[in-house]
This record gives structure tokens, C-alpha cells and sequence, in this order.
């Protein structure tokens, strides 16, 4: 069939017409150049002749010459043959000069003819030589027969190279020859045999043509039958144009088959143009598909429902361009589209039962999948007797290798006596057999050793088929679990007695409240919170009213409005109210709490001693209060009347130095010294005092502040002292910080100056730097509350001071230095500290006397 199929195909006269044109054309190529090379032999041949022939002639002239000189000779007679003899030179040179031609292509016989041609410009004059011999002699003189011998071997080498010459065209005619008869058989035969396939070539294609044309026939009345019974409607419609522009197509042709879906005649509609007798093409852009199918030689393929005569039906169309217009096989698909709605409805719902059947598989597939239970399948093995005696291995999880190590696969079709033998021993196997026999679900614990771990299962069977089904649980965790729980419980009990202890010592009780409950009723109080009441634990029903009996009648009031706004509101509760306990007690009761769902579930506190504390704390915020303003009087007093006395104590010792100090005696003057020092020391004293009462802090003070603009201030305000010290101060990375502008002029100032005052006397210095560092970089002790802080070092090289006093220098009226050692007051570091303070930061110094001290400052970053 293949066979036959292969031969009737029209591809394969296709691929055998172009076979024999190709085969044609190689054989007439090889024909033309068959007869080419033959006339080519044919050529050489004559070729060959005309130079043998040329080879002869030269030499019966060169013999011709020889035999009419030697003749001359002997007939004494030169004279008369002279012009004879140029005749025959000039015939010899017209032969070599064509031989030459024609040798032209053999370098062998070029050669020769070179050769030839200096031989006979030898016999030439040999010859000529001859004639010039005297004309009267007896007999021949040795020099005339030397001259004839001399033409003799002239000639006979001349035959020679006439020989080699003949020989080789004898050759090379021979080879001629030989290539020119196989040219003269081959040619022929290959003409015959071109014009054979020629003939037959023909005949075939003459054969295939008629059969081509029966067939034809027989395709167009079969096609006609087709056309005639088909289910198919095709039509073929060629385009009108106007104006070079499609506007309708021309239905041409149309089958029976129109008559039975739109019911209209064909010699009716042939003829036709289509926007007239099937209007729905020009429905949904069915008539631009037809119109592109012919203008862009495409395939359209159209599925859409059309309305005919009143009547919906689903037509399914395929637009082909063809020839000169378009075919359109359109298909009614009504029955298949009601039948495909009806099949799929019913596949829809073997798709619904399939995808419920593949998903409970796949939930089961899953679950035994993921479940930690070892789940197996077992069934029994009997002997002669039908008792059971082992059990077969058919399946088990993966769940197996997790528990006890072995692989699923290995175990199957095993017997449980070979792979657990132990549950031989301990009352399994019997629990097997009750299974199967009674027919009955049986759940049991047991402990099993697997690679030397004790485990506890959980295993519950059932008889499933023939076999029973063995679901195993690892409650090993849940074992150790209980025991653990056990455990503790004990701490529990110990925790609560702890707790309750805690509740006692804090006075809190703890309540749960159902807002739902008409009567509000507390679920639940706890035993302290009775106690708290004076009340012996579940003395009263824990009611709402119950409650409120206790609260304080002026608190009542306040008491209900906080719960009505957390009860509409469903906010936490936070209030305080007083209540009167069972022994007539007035307490403060604190209570918290917060919603949870339907319930309001807080503690109650007993809060009368924090109460009592406020109310103390207040009194004392009262009294400082009052000591404040008592200490804002004495500033008054001190910048007012303390100051007054000592001013004019001084203007007085001015006026006695002016006037009567000379008059004194020098213990006098002695004392008057120590006036006028102790005056000033005063002054300073109290000057000090009030900066030191005065420094506070306050937000609005706060500034930007730049620490290189400040301590330059404070350096033109220390310009004559640090002119007359001689000391040299180094500033290097002073950061700008948010600080109070004039407390940081006075910081710096008071340390400026405590190092000028305690400087050393060889080349004194200070040094004033600054570094960032990170809360967790500082290891000085103080609280730090910022994320970072600039650590501002003020060093000297000072005479310094012993570090057990570093803490001490800073406290109010702590000296280190006796007044005739070391003016001062005892108040600036305090100062300075007090500043520091007020900036959130810190201070400390480090020092060791003679080497120099280092205040350390930590601000804010």
C-alpha cells in the first residue's frame, strides 16, 4: 500500500521529471563534449600528417639541393645551376619557417629544428663551396673531396634529426590515433544513447499525461459527487472592483449543500454578488477576513453564529485565496455546538467528580506523606492448620526510615517475625491475630529500642481487606512531655504560692469581669482581693453591687462615670478611688484593666501608702518651694545688702591708702593688708556664691554654640593674664553642640583660668581637643542617655594634684591650697560641675601632682 501510494503520488513525476532533465542535460553536456575532443583528435591527427608531411618536403629539397650541386660538379657546369640553387634555399627556408609553425607546441622537436636550421646554414655553404672548384681536372683534389665529405656528414646528420623528428610524430600520431578511435566509438554510442532516453522520456511523460487526464476526469466527476453530497458548504467568489477597489465578491460557485443550510437555490444565487444574498458577512468584520484572504494571499479561519432566515445557526468557515479569487468551505456546526455544550456540562461534572476523586487521593497521598505516623500494612500467613503465624510486610511509609532506619523497599514482602522479631515477644503479634479474628479496632502503648534509643508508640489497627492496617504514633515527646508537665505542675504550685506571696506583699487582687451579664458579674476574684476588703476569701458573692457596697460614697460618683466611658468606649480602665474596708478602714484602691472579647480582666492595687507618699511628697515639694523663695531673698540680701557693707569697707581702706597709709606702722600696714585682702576674698566669695545659686536650665536658653568661638571670647577675656603667664593654649576639633551660650563661657573661663593659676613656671601649656564617641565606647560611670557624646579634654602641665582629691575639687568651698599659696574661693569647679550637669553631660579630672592635670568633659552630641 505504501508501495503503491508512493508510486501515484504526483511528487514523484515531479521528482522524476526533474531527474531526467537533469540527466538530459549531464548526457548532451557529455555529448557535446564527446564530439568536441573527437574533432579535437581528428585535428591533432592532421595535425601530425601536415608535419610529417612538412618534415619529408624539407628534406627531399635539402637531398635536391645535394644531388644538383654534386650533378654541377660533375658536369663542370656551376653556372647554369647557380639560380636553380637559390631557388631550392629559398624553398628550404619557406619549409623550416612552416615547419617551425607547426612544431610550435613540442619543445622537443624545436629543439631539432634549431638543430636543423644551423645544419643547413652548414650545407648551404658546403654546397656552395663545391661549385667553386676549378672547372678542367683529371681527378678530384683532397680539399674538394673533404668539402664532399663534408656535405655527407652534413646530410647524414640531417637524416638523423629528420629520423628523431619522424619518430616522434610517428608517436605522437599513434597517440592520436588511439584517443581519436575511442572519441569515433564513444560519440556515437553516447548520441544514441541520449536520444533513446530522449525517446523514452517521452513516451513516459505522454503515458503520465493521458493517465494524468483520465484521472482528471475521473477527479471532477468524483469531486463533483463530493461537492454534491458533502456536509460542507463551498462557495468560490471572485472580487468586484471599482475604481482598482475591491467592493463585493461574485459568488461563481456553490454547492447543493447551500440549499439545505440557507435554503436558497443555487442557479438562484450564482451570479450573485454576496453583500445580497448572505448579508451577515457584512457582520462582524467577516467581510475585511475575506478581503485580506485575497488581497494578502492569507487563510482565515472564522467560527461565529450568523442569523439565516430568521434562524440562529453556528457556522464554521475556513477563507482561502485560490486562483483568480477565494474558496470559502463553511461548515454548520449548530448540532455539534449544542451537542459540545451538552458534553460539557457532563464533562464538567466528571471533571468536578474527578478533581474531588484526585484530590481526596491526593490529600490521602499527602497526608501519608507528611503525617510523623509510621503507617503499615500488613496481612497474615497461615499454616496447615489455617492459624495465623506471621504476618507479610505490603506496605509502610516513608515515614519508617525516620523512625526505626530501614527503607520501605527493602522491607516489603518481608515477614514481621524476620525484620521486628521482637514483636513476637511483647504482645504484639497477639494483638495482630485479636485484629483479624474478632474483627475489631484495637489501640495500644508500647516502648520499643531502635539503634539503642527507647521509644513509646501509640498504635492503633484495624482489619482493612484481608490484612489490617497499623498506625503507629511516636508520643516518645509527648511521654517525656507528661513527665515534664509533672514537673511542672510542682513549680506551678510552687510559683503560685510564690505569686500569691507577691500579691500579698504588693496588695494587688486580680478580677475577670463578663460585661455581657445583666448584673455585670465578676466571673471570678481573687483571695487577696477579699483580703484587701477585710474580707475572708469568697465572704461575698462577686457581683458587681457587691463591689460598689465598699467604694467610698464621695467616690461613687467619679467611679461609675470611668466605667460607663470604658464600657461605651472599649478603652483599658485606670482610675483611683478610695473604698471602706469590713473594719472601717479608708483605703486607696487602684484599678487596671483591659478588654478581652466579652470579658474585662485587670488588677486591682491597694495604693493608700503611695497615696500617703504623694500627699508627703507634695508637702515637701511645698516646703522646697518655700526654700527656694526663702534662697531667692538671700540672693536679694547678697547682691544687695551683703555687698553693700564690703564695698564701702573697700572705698574706705582706698581712702585711708590714699591719704594716712604712709602714717601707719608697718605692723599696722600689715594689718591693714590683711583687711583689704579679707574684703575682697569676701567679695569674691559672694560674687561666686550668687553665680553658683543662679545657674539653672531652661529650654529657651539653649542655642547653637560653636566651642572655637567661645573659648577665643573667653581668651580675649583672659588676655593680660595669659599675656603675663606666658602660657600657650592649643585648640584642635571643637564641635558646635546645643548648649547655653553664656554657662559654656563660664565653664571654660573657670577651667582656663584654674590652669593659669596652677600652671607650672617652665614653658606652661594647654591643650583643648575634642572626639565623638558612641554611648557604648565610654567606660567613665555616669547615667548617658544620649546615643553619643563629645568628650572635650582640657589638659595642662600643671603642678597637678593628687588623685584621691579629683572627686573632692569639685564640692562647694573644697580647697586644696592655702590662701597664701593660692588665692580662690573653693566655688569655681563646683561651678563648672553644675554646668555640666545642666547640660546632661559629665565632668571629671585626672591628675598626679607635678606631672600636670586633664578635666574631662562629656556633653551631648
Amino acid at each position: 500500500m505504501a508501495f503503491k501510494k508512493i508510486v501515484s503520488s504526483p511528487k514523484l513525476y515531479v521528482v522524476l521529471l526533474i531527474f531526467a532533465t537533469a540527466l538530459l542535460i549531464f548526457i548532451g553536456s557529455i555529448s557535446y563534449k564527446q564530439i568536441t575532443e573527437f574533432k579535437k583528435a581528428g585535428n591533432l591527427v592532421t595535425h601530425t600528417m601536415e608535419v610529417e608531411k612538412e618534415i619529408n618536403i624539407l628534406f627531399s629539397i635539402y637531398a635536391q639541393m645535394e644531388s644538383a650541386q654534386l650533378k654541377n660538379l660533375l658536369r663542370k657546369d656551376t653556372v647554369v645551376y647557380a639560380s636553380t640553387f637559390e631557388k631550392y634555399i629559398q624553398k628550404a627556408n619557406t619549409s623550416l619557417d612552416s615547419l617551425q609553425i607547426l612544431v610550435s607546441d613540442n619543445s622537443v622537436q624545436q629543439t631539432h629544428l634549431t638543430r636543423i636550421r644551423e645544419l643547413q646554414k652548414d650545407l648551404i655553404s658546403s654546397l656552395k663551396s663545391i661549385a667553386e672548384s676549378p672547372k678542367t681536372r683529371l681527378k678530384f683534389s683532397s680539399e674538394e673531396r673533404s668539402k664532399i665529405d663534408s656535405v655527407g656528414y652534413i646530410m647524414a646528420e640531417l637524416n638523423q634529426r629528420k629520423n628523431f623528428m619522424l619518430t616522434k610524430e610517428e608517436m605522437l600520431l599513434k597517440e592520436r590515433k588511439e584517443t581519436y578511435n575511442s572519441y569515433a566509438f564513444f560519440t556515437p554510442l553516447m548520441i544514441l544513447l541520449l536520444g533513446i532516453f530522449a525517446m523514452f522520456v517521452f513516451i513516459v511523460s505522454f503515458i503520465k499525461i493521458n493517465t494524468e487526464r483520465k484521472n482528471r476526469s475521473k477527479a471532477e466527476a468524483f469531486l463533483e459527487s463530493v461537492m454534491a453530497n458533502t456536509e460542507n458548504i463551498i462557495n468560490y467568489y471572485e472580487p468586484i472592483y471599482k475604481e482598482d477597489e475591491i467592493v463585493d465578491f461574485n459568488l461563481v460557485y456553490a454547492n447543493e449543500r447551500n440549499e439545505v443550510d440557507f435554503e436558497v437555490k443555487v442557479k438562484d444565487i450564482i451570479g450573485k454578488p454576496i453583500s445580497k444574498i448572505f448579508p451577515f458577512v457584512l457582520l462582524n468584520g467577516e467581510y475585511e477576513k475575506l478581503a485580506s484572504s485575497y488581497n494578502e494571499k492569507v487563510v482565515h479561519k472564522l467560527s461565529r453564529q450568523v442569523l439565516v432566515n430568521g434562524k440562529k445557526i453556528w457556522l464554521e468557515s475556513i477563507i482561502r485565496p485560490l486562483s483568480d479569487g477565494i474558496l470559502v468551505i463553511a461548515k454548520n456546526i449548530t448540532y455539534e455546538k449544542e451537542s459540545v455544550v451538552k458534553l460539557n456540562s457532563l464533562n464538567d461534572q466528571l471533571q468536578t467528580q474527578y478533581a474531588e476523586l484526585k484530590e481526596t487521593d491526593e490529600f490521602l497521598q499527602n497526608v501519608i506523606k507528611s503525617t510523623n505516623n509510621v503507617i503499615s500494612y500488613f496481612e497474615p500467613i497461615f499454616n496447615n492448620a489455617n492459624k495465623i503465624i506471621d504476618f507479610e510486610i505490603l506496605y509502610t511509609n516513608e515515614e519508617i526510615s525516620n523512625t526505626t532506619g530501614d527503607d520501605p523497599n527493602e522491607i516489603l514482602h518481608k515477614h514481621i517475625s524476620k525484620v521486628y522479631p521482637f514483636l513476637m515477644d511483647n504482645g504484639v503479634f497477639e494483638i495482630f491475630v485479636e485484629c483479624i479474628e474478632k474483627n475489631k479496632p484495637i489501640e495500644f502503648d508500647r516502648d520499643y529500642v531502635f539503634n539503642g534509643i527507647k521509644m513509646w508508640f501509640s498504635s492503633y489497627v484495624i482489619k482493612t481487606g484481608n490484612g489490617i492496617c497499623v498506625t503507629s504514633r511516636n508520643v516518645s515527646t509527648l511521654k517525656l512531655n507528661e513527665q515534664k508537665l509533672l514537673e511542672v505542675n510542682d513549680q506551678l504550685k510552687i510559683q503560685n504560692q510564690i505569686l500569691k506571696d507577691a500579691k500579698t506583699i504588693a496588695k494587688i487582687g486580680s478580677y475577670r469581669w463578663n460585661v455581657l451579664e445583666n448584673e455585670l458579674e465578676l466571673s471570678t476574684i481573687s483571695e487577696n482581693l477579699y483580703v484587701l476588703l477585710g474580707c475572708t476569701p469568697d465572704e461575698f458573692k462577686p457581683t458587681h453591687e457587691n463591689f460598689k457596697k465598699f467604694i467610698h460614697p464621695d467616690d461613687l460618683i467619679h467611679y461609675n462615670s470611668n466605667l460607663k466611658e470604658s464600657f461605651e468606649n472599649q478603652t483599658s480602665v485606670d482610675f483611683t478611688y478610695r473604698v471602706i474596708t469590713k473594719n472601717n478602714k479608708i483605703k486607696h484602691f487602684r484599678t487596671i484593666g483591659n478588654f478581652q472579647e466579652n470579658d474585662l480582666l485587670g488588677v486591682t492595687q491597694d495604693v493608700t501608702s503611695q497615696v500617703k507618699g504623694a500627699q508627703k511628697l507634695k508637702e515637701k515639694n511645698q516646703e522646697l518651694k518655700r526654700s527656694n523663695e526663702e534662697l531667692e531673698s538671700f540672693n536679694r540680701v547678697a547682691s544687695h545688702d551683703l555687698q553693700e557693707p564690703i564695698r564701702k569697707i573697700q572705698m574706705f581702706i582706698s581712702r585711708i591708702a590714699e591719704t594716712d597709709l604712709d602714717k601707719l606702722s608697718d605692723k599696722s600696714k600689715d594689718y591693714f593688708e590683711k583687711i583689704s585682702s579679707s574684703s575682697e576674698r569676701m567679695r569674691m566669695l559672694i560674687r561666686y556664691l550668687l553665680s553658683y545659686s543662679r545657674i539653672n536650665k531652661s529650654s529657651k536658653d539653649f542655642n547653637i554654640v560653636n566651642l572655637t568661638e567661645i573659648i577665643e571670647k573667653v581668651q580675649e577675656d583672659l588676655d593680660t593674664r595669659i599675656k603675663e603667664s606666658g602660657i600657650s593654649i592649643i585648640m584642635d576639633n571643637l564641635p558646635t553642640l546645643n548648649a547655653i551660650p553664656f554657662q559654656m563661657e563660664q565653664l571654660f573661663n573657670n577651667l582656663l583660668s584654674n590652669a593659669i593659676k596652677y600652671r607650672n613656671t617652665e614653658d606652661p601649656k594647654i591643650i583643648i581637643d575634642c572626639k565623638k564617641l558612641k554611648r557604648s565606647e565610654i567606660t567613665d560611670d555616669f547615667i548617658k542617655k544620649s546615643k553619643s557624646y563629645y568628650r572635650i579634654s582640657v589638659l595642662d602641665n600643671g603642678i597637678g594634684f593628687d588623685q584621691e582629691h579629683a572627686e573632692k575639687i569639685f564640692e562647694l568651698f573644697q580647697r586644696l591650697h592655702q590662701n597664701n599659696e593660692y588665692s580662690g574661693t573653693g566655688i569655681g569647679l563646683a561651678i563648672c560641675k553644675k554646668i555640666v550637669q545642666n547640660h546632661n553631660g559629665h565632668i571629671l579630672a585626672e591628675s598626679e601632682p607635678g606631672k600636670g592635670s586633664s578635666f574631662c568633659i562629656y556633653l551631648p552630641a
